[in-house]
Protein backbone atom coordinates (compact mmCIF):
# COMPACT_ATOMS: atom_id res chain seq x y z
CA UNK A 1 0.00 0.00 0.00
CA UNK A 2 1.72 3.29 -1.05
CA UNK A 3 0.46 5.22 2.01
CA UNK A 4 1.71 2.82 4.24
CA UNK A 5 5.69 3.35 2.54
CA UNK A 6 4.87 6.93 2.52
CA UNK A 7 4.34 6.66 6.47
CA UNK A 8 7.44 6.04 6.74
CA UNK A 9 9.42 8.95 5.27
CA UNK A 10 7.12 11.41 5.59
CA UNK A 11 8.85 12.94 8.45
CA UNK A 12 11.97 13.19 6.09
CA UNK A 13 9.45 15.80 3.71
CA UNK A 14 7.13 17.40 6.25
CA UNK A 15 7.84 21.10 6.17
CA UNK A 16 7.03 21.89 9.76
CA UNK A 17 6.21 25.69 9.13
CA UNK A 18 3.54 25.15 6.62
CA UNK A 19 2.24 22.33 9.01
CA UNK A 20 2.03 24.53 12.46
CA UNK A 21 0.38 26.89 9.97
CA UNK A 22 -2.35 24.63 8.44
CA UNK A 23 -2.78 22.75 12.17
CA UNK A 24 -3.04 26.38 13.96
CA UNK A 25 -5.67 27.51 11.48
CA UNK A 26 -7.92 24.38 12.22
CA UNK A 27 -7.16 24.99 16.04
CA UNK A 28 -8.55 28.55 15.54
CA UNK A 29 -11.84 27.37 13.42
CA UNK A 30 -12.03 24.40 16.08
CA UNK A 31 -12.55 27.83 18.99
CA UNK A 32 -14.40 29.41 17.12
CA UNK A 33 -17.20 26.23 16.66
CA UNK A 34 -16.88 25.90 19.74
CA UNK A 35 -16.77 22.51 19.81
CA UNK A 36 -14.78 19.66 22.55
CA UNK A 37 -15.78 16.43 21.22
CA UNK A 38 -13.43 15.81 18.08
CA UNK A 39 -12.32 12.38 15.83
CA UNK A 40 -9.35 13.21 13.34
CA UNK A 41 -9.68 11.61 10.61
CA UNK A 42 -6.39 10.15 9.02
CA UNK A 43 -4.46 11.52 12.15
CA UNK A 44 -1.39 10.27 10.91
CA UNK A 45 1.30 10.15 13.17
CA UNK A 46 -0.59 12.35 16.12
CA UNK A 47 0.96 15.66 16.03
CA UNK A 48 -2.50 17.49 15.41
CA UNK A 49 -4.12 15.17 17.83
CA UNK A 50 -1.11 16.31 21.10
CA UNK A 51 -1.50 19.78 19.60
CA UNK A 52 -5.40 19.52 20.05
CA UNK A 53 -5.50 18.11 23.52
CA UNK A 54 -2.85 20.65 24.92
CA UNK A 55 -5.30 23.03 23.38
CA UNK A 56 -7.85 21.71 25.63
CA UNK A 57 -9.51 19.38 23.31
CA UNK A 58 -11.12 15.88 23.54
CA UNK A 59 -9.63 13.86 20.49
CA UNK A 60 -9.90 10.77 19.18
CA UNK A 61 -7.10 9.82 16.44
CA UNK A 62 -8.24 7.21 13.75
CA UNK A 63 -6.03 5.98 10.52
CA UNK A 64 -5.34 3.28 8.29
CA UNK A 65 -2.05 3.12 9.06
CA UNK A 66 -0.38 0.81 11.64
CA UNK A 67 2.99 2.73 11.41
CA UNK A 68 1.39 5.80 12.01
CA UNK A 69 -0.63 4.79 14.48
CA UNK A 70 2.14 3.29 16.33
CA UNK A 71 3.39 6.84 16.10
CA UNK A 72 0.88 8.55 17.40
CA UNK A 73 0.41 6.24 20.67
CA UNK A 74 3.70 6.74 21.41
CA UNK A 75 3.21 10.76 21.30
CA UNK A 76 -0.04 9.46 23.71
CA UNK A 77 -2.94 10.30 21.21
CA UNK A 78 -5.66 8.53 21.65
CA UNK A 79 -6.22 6.87 18.44
CA UNK A 80 -6.40 3.23 16.57
CA UNK A 81 -6.18 1.82 13.42
CA UNK A 82 -9.63 2.39 11.69
CA UNK A 83 -11.91 4.06 9.29
CA UNK A 84 -14.53 6.38 10.05
CA UNK A 85 -17.28 4.13 9.13
CA UNK A 86 -16.05 1.18 11.90
CA UNK A 87 -16.28 4.23 14.76
CA UNK A 88 -19.52 3.44 17.17
CA UNK A 89 -19.26 6.39 19.16
CA UNK A 90 -20.25 9.91 17.93
CA UNK A 91 -18.57 13.49 18.16
CA UNK A 92 -19.32 16.83 17.88
CA UNK A 93 -16.75 17.82 15.35
CA UNK A 94 -14.65 15.75 12.44
CA UNK A 95 -11.70 17.13 11.04
CA UNK A 96 -9.50 15.53 8.17
CA UNK A 97 -6.11 17.43 7.86
CA UNK A 98 -3.64 17.16 5.23
CA UNK A 99 -4.92 16.18 1.74
CA UNK A 100 -7.06 13.07 3.18
CA UNK A 101 -10.12 13.97 1.43
CA UNK A 102 -7.81 14.00 -1.82
CA UNK A 103 -6.77 10.89 -1.42
CA UNK A 104 -10.36 9.51 -2.30
CA UNK A 105 -11.85 8.74 -5.56
CA UNK A 106 -15.54 10.10 -5.93
CA UNK A 107 -17.01 6.95 -5.01
CA UNK A 108 -15.34 6.43 -1.60
CA UNK A 109 -15.83 10.34 -1.23
CA UNK A 110 -19.75 9.27 -1.19
CA UNK A 111 -19.14 6.59 1.23
CA UNK A 112 -16.92 7.79 3.46
CA UNK A 113 -19.10 11.52 3.68
CA UNK A 114 -22.03 8.85 4.64
CA UNK A 115 -20.31 7.49 7.06
CA UNK A 116 -19.61 11.04 8.77
CA UNK A 117 -22.75 12.40 8.65
CA UNK A 118 -23.39 9.19 11.07
CA UNK A 119 -20.65 10.07 13.72
CA UNK A 120 -20.60 13.86 13.74
CA UNK A 121 -23.93 15.63 15.38
CA UNK A 122 -22.48 19.05 14.80
CA UNK A 123 -19.59 19.61 12.01
CA UNK A 124 -16.94 18.22 10.06
CA UNK A 125 -14.00 21.01 9.24
CA UNK A 126 -11.40 19.60 6.41
CA UNK A 127 -9.16 20.86 3.69
CA UNK A 128 -8.88 20.10 0.17
CA UNK A 129 -5.81 20.62 -2.10
CA UNK A 130 -7.03 23.57 -5.25
CA UNK A 131 -6.21 22.94 -8.82
CA UNK A 132 -3.27 25.21 -8.75
CA UNK A 133 -1.94 23.30 -6.24
CA UNK A 134 -2.05 19.66 -7.95
CA UNK A 135 -1.21 20.81 -11.02
CA UNK A 136 1.60 23.52 -10.67
CA UNK A 137 3.40 22.91 -7.39
CA UNK A 138 2.91 19.38 -6.45
CA UNK A 139 4.21 17.99 -9.68
CA UNK A 140 8.41 17.12 -10.36
CA UNK A 141 11.00 15.20 -7.85
CA UNK A 142 11.98 15.72 -4.01
CA UNK A 143 14.41 13.96 -2.47
CA UNK A 144 15.29 13.20 1.39
CA UNK A 145 17.58 11.34 3.20
CA UNK A 146 18.89 10.75 6.70
CA UNK A 147 21.31 8.32 8.19
CA UNK A 148 19.55 5.22 7.13
CA UNK A 149 16.97 6.76 4.04
CA UNK A 150 17.50 8.42 0.73
CA UNK A 151 13.60 8.25 -0.97
CA UNK A 152 12.42 10.00 -3.60
CA UNK A 153 8.74 11.40 -4.98
CA UNK A 154 8.23 11.91 -8.28
CA UNK A 155 4.66 13.40 -9.09
CA UNK A 156 2.59 14.30 -12.56
CA UNK A 157 -0.64 15.68 -12.53
CA UNK A 158 -2.79 14.22 -15.53
CA UNK A 159 -6.71 13.56 -16.15
CA UNK A 160 -7.39 15.61 -12.23
CA UNK A 161 -5.06 12.87 -10.58
CA UNK A 162 -1.60 13.60 -9.04
CA UNK A 163 0.07 10.10 -8.97
CA UNK A 164 3.01 10.29 -7.09
CA UNK A 165 6.25 7.48 -7.30
CA UNK A 166 7.88 6.38 -4.36
CA UNK A 167 11.11 5.04 -4.17
CA UNK A 168 13.13 4.25 -0.51
CA UNK A 169 16.49 3.27 -0.27
CA UNK A 170 16.32 1.59 3.48
CA UNK A 171 19.95 0.67 5.02
CA UNK A 172 19.72 -2.73 6.10
CA UNK A 173 23.42 -3.56 8.09
CA UNK A 174 25.67 -3.27 4.95
CA UNK A 175 23.05 -3.12 2.08
CA UNK A 176 20.12 -0.96 1.37
CA UNK A 177 17.04 -2.67 0.42
CA UNK A 178 14.66 -0.76 -2.41
CA UNK A 179 10.87 -0.32 -2.15
CA UNK A 180 8.84 1.19 -4.44
CA UNK A 181 4.95 2.02 -4.57
CA UNK A 182 2.72 4.92 -5.05
CA UNK A 183 -0.27 6.78 -4.17
CA UNK A 184 -2.96 9.32 -5.69
CA UNK A 185 -5.13 12.08 -4.86
CA UNK A 186 -7.36 13.47 -6.69
CA UNK A 187 -8.53 16.96 -7.46
CA UNK A 188 -11.98 17.36 -6.26
CA UNK A 189 -14.42 20.82 -7.27
CA UNK A 190 -16.29 22.64 -4.32
CA UNK A 191 -19.74 21.49 -6.46
CA UNK A 192 -18.13 17.98 -5.96
CA UNK A 193 -17.92 17.77 -2.54
CA UNK A 194 -21.05 19.80 -2.39
CA UNK A 195 -23.04 17.12 -4.12
CA UNK A 196 -21.11 13.95 -2.01
CA UNK A 197 -22.83 14.71 1.06
CA UNK A 198 -26.16 16.20 2.52
CA UNK A 199 -24.30 18.23 5.38
CA UNK A 200 -24.03 22.09 4.39
CA UNK A 201 -21.20 24.15 3.46
CA UNK A 202 -21.25 26.85 5.92
CA UNK A 203 -17.16 28.81 5.02
CA UNK A 204 -14.64 28.54 2.75
CA UNK A 205 -11.36 29.37 4.31
CA UNK A 206 -8.57 29.79 1.60
CA UNK A 207 -5.24 29.37 3.00
CA UNK A 208 -1.45 29.26 1.63
CA UNK A 209 1.25 27.52 3.26
CA UNK A 210 4.31 27.98 1.27
CA UNK A 211 4.03 31.89 0.17
CA UNK A 212 2.22 31.62 -2.40
CA UNK A 213 -0.35 34.30 -3.78
CA UNK A 214 -3.11 31.75 -4.63
CA UNK A 215 -4.67 29.76 -2.20
CA UNK A 216 -2.99 26.26 -2.19
CA UNK A 217 -5.76 24.71 0.01
CA UNK A 218 -9.27 25.31 1.12
CA UNK A 219 -10.16 24.91 4.50
CA UNK A 220 -14.31 24.07 4.45
CA UNK A 221 -16.20 23.70 7.08
CA UNK A 222 -19.57 21.33 6.62
CA UNK A 223 -22.48 21.44 9.38
CA UNK A 224 -25.02 19.15 9.81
Amino acid sequence: MGLELYSHIEEMFLDKEAADILWFKFLEILKHLNVKNIIDIGCGNGDFCILAQNSGFNVKGIDLSKNQIKKALEKGCECEVKNICEIEKNFECATAIFDVINYLNENELKKFFKCVEKKVTKYFVFDINTHYAMEDLAIGTLKAENENKFAVLYSEFDDEKLITEITLFEKKKNCYIKKQNSIIQYYHSLETIEKSTSMKLKEIIPISLYGSADAEKLILVFEK
